[in-house]
This record gives C-alpha cells, sequence and structure tokens, in this order.
C-alpha cells in the first residue's frame, strides 16, 4: 500500500508455513481504511516458509535469521524497521476477519496518550471466548479470582478495574495474549521493547509489569476479535509432553524475578492455597482443591528455597 503505513504488522514464524500463509492471507482479506505493511521474521524455518512467502507475499518485509531467535528478538527485530505508528504483534496462528483490526486502530486513536497497549477478544476456532485480557493482580485481586467474588459481587470491580469482568466490556488490564498486541511504536521503543532475557515464556505479562510501573496502561477492547488456533504453531514444532514440576518453575521462575520477585510470589501462592482450603470447606470439589493445595504447597517450598539462595548469593 502506498505510502507511509499506519500500522505496522510484525508476525515472528518458525517452521509454521501453512498456519503464516493463512495468516498472512487473512490480513489482506480484511477491510482497511487506513494504510499498513508486514513484517515476517523468521527464525531459521526449515520447512519452506520463507521461500512461500518470497514467492507469494513479495510486498512483505522479510528478515530471514540464521537461528532460531525466539518471540521478544524477533519482534524486536520487526520492531526495529517498522514503519507504522502502531505494531501489531501478530502470532502466526491466528485468523483476522471483517474490519476488526481497523477497528483496533480507530479505538486506539481515542485512547489517552498514556495508553501504550490495546488487545482484542481472542476467539477460539468455534468462536467461543479464549482469552480477554489478565487482571492486574494485587493480593485482594488475585484472592477475588480465586474465589470467583467478582462474578457474585459484581460491585468489586468498580473497586478494582482490572478485574475480569465480562469479555464484553473495555476495560484496563495488567496484560493482554501476545497472540495479538497492538502497541504504540514509539513507546514500545522507548520502554525497550520486548524482554529478552525471557525465553519463550512471560513475554506479555513482563511487559505489561514493566510499562504499568513506567506510568502506562494497558486495555482490553471489546470491540474487536480475533481467532487464534490455540498453540498450533508450538506443538506443530514441539511434540507435546507433559513437564515435570522443576521445568515448570524454571520456566516461571525468570518471570517471577523480573516482575513481584520471590517473596509476593510466596504470599500470592500462600493465598491460593487459603482459597483453595475455604472451597473445600464450602462442599467444592474437594479431591481436586486438596490435589491442588498439595501442589500449592510444593511451589511455596521451592520459592522459598530461590530466595534464601538468592540471599546468599547477593552476600
Amino acid at each position: 500500500m502506498g505510502g507511509r503505513p499506519r500500522l505496522s504488522i510484525i508476525i515472528v514464524s518458525y517452521n509454521t508455513k501453512d498456519i503464516t500463509d493463512e495468516c498472512i492471507e487473512s490480513i489482506y482479506s480484511s477491510e482497511w481504511h487506513d494504510g499498513f505493511e508486514i513484517i515476517v521474521v523468521d527464525n531459521n524455518s526449515h520447512d519452506g516458509s520463507v521461500e512461500m512467502i518470497r514467492e507469494k507475499y513479495p510486498d512483505v518485509k522479510l528478515i530471514a535469521n540464521k537461528e532460531n531467535r525466539l518471540f521478544a528478538i524477533a519482534n524486536n527485530q520487526g520492531a526495529e524497521i517498522a514503519q507504522g505508528e502502531y505494531l501489531l504483534l501478530l502470532n502466526s496462528d491466528t485468523i483476522v476477519y471483517d474490519d476488526n483490526i481497523q477497528k483496533m486502530m480507530d479505538f486506539f486513536d481515542t485512547a489517552p496518550e498514556d495508553v501504550i497497549c490495546i488487545g482484542p477478544k481472542i476467539l477460539n476456532h468455534d468462536k467461543t471466548v479464549q482469552s480477554y485480557g489478565a487482571p492486574d493482580y494485587g493480593y485482594a485481586e488475585h484472592f477475588i479470582c480465586q474465589m470467583g467474588l467478582h462474578k457474585r459481587l459484581p460491585f468489586l470491580c468498580r473497586i478494582w478495574e482490572s478485574l475480569p469482568t465480562s469479555p464484553d466490556r473495555t476495560h484496563r488490564v495488567g496484560w493482554v495474549s501476545g497472540c495479538c498486541m497492538m502497541i504504540r511504536s514509539d513507546l514500545y521503543r522507548k520502554v525497550g521493547g520486548l524482554n529478552e532475557n525471557l525465553v519463550f515464556y512471560g513475554e506479555e505479562p513482563e511487559f505489561g509489569f514493566r510499562t504499568r510501573r513506567a506510568g502506562y496502561k494497558t486495555l482490553y477492547y471489546h470491540g474487536a476479535e480475533i481467532i487464534h488456533l490455540a498453540e498450533v504453531s508450538t506443538t506443530k514444532v514441539h511434540k507435546k509432553r507433559k513437564k515435570t514440576f522443576e521445568e515448570d518453575m524454571n520456566q516461571h521462575e525468570s518471570l517471577i524475578v523480573l516482575t513481584n520477585g520471590y517473596r509476593k510470589a510466596i504470599n500470592v501462592t500462600r493465598l491460593t492455597i487459603l482459597a483453595c482450603r475455604l472451597k473445600c470447606i464450602m462442599g467444592y470439589e474437594r479431591e481436586m482443591f486438596e490435589r491442588k493445595i498439595e501442589h500449592e504447597r510444593k511451589v511455596v517450598d521451592y520459592l522459598q528455597k530461590r530466595l534464601e539462595e538468592s540471599r546468599y548469593e547477593s552476600q
């Protein structure tokens, strides 16, 4: 499209030739009144993705990495060459349609200047709701959500604005799904983009946490929607294997260190245990919640051990 684009759509691909093709096709088939560009950052695919893009979509800006640079670094590479006023970080396993992305841009144009990021309603392939943003968790919000009180007592959502009230209401959130994040490009660069110290987990909550501390807001916008073929891109590449407890905690630990820290994570986990105990007393599925309590106790023990080790290492 001629002239400087208002939107730069960044897609990171890795051995997802067919779904990347479907994603790009859906973008071009959508309804637009603003200019856009598509930037694909390929992480050394060996399934013909690069050749397909070059042949079928010559207007797409392509960065062909010689190694898998993962999610954060690849998106930051795309942002470096982006010309748009807004960036859209879009997973390859998404399908956009109608004028939903244009609606996001139109809404962003009316948003206050301290709004750095917005996300749409994320749908499953059958159009059921998959996600609509995540709360800005303090202790109170966490306990309220664990007990489901925000659903029974709607007035709590007026006190804690970021509680997940309804997918049909635009509201402030802690973070939105990384499969579709629209961000002001100047602010994205100002805050340093996605955190490259995270390896394939937690990039979007860390971005929400870091930008919130810098004085910016993230909004869930209910007026737009996209389809996310949840985990298609990762399961096509990596065989499904249940992670061990240690592997799971190692994956979460970097995010904990970069955001709330061990002490708050321990306290939040203890609140989860309290909520589970209360649910057992109230007659919920006792066996299920007892298993969860056992798991969360292991989490507390792990985090306490890591907190003590970190104190020792800093001495």
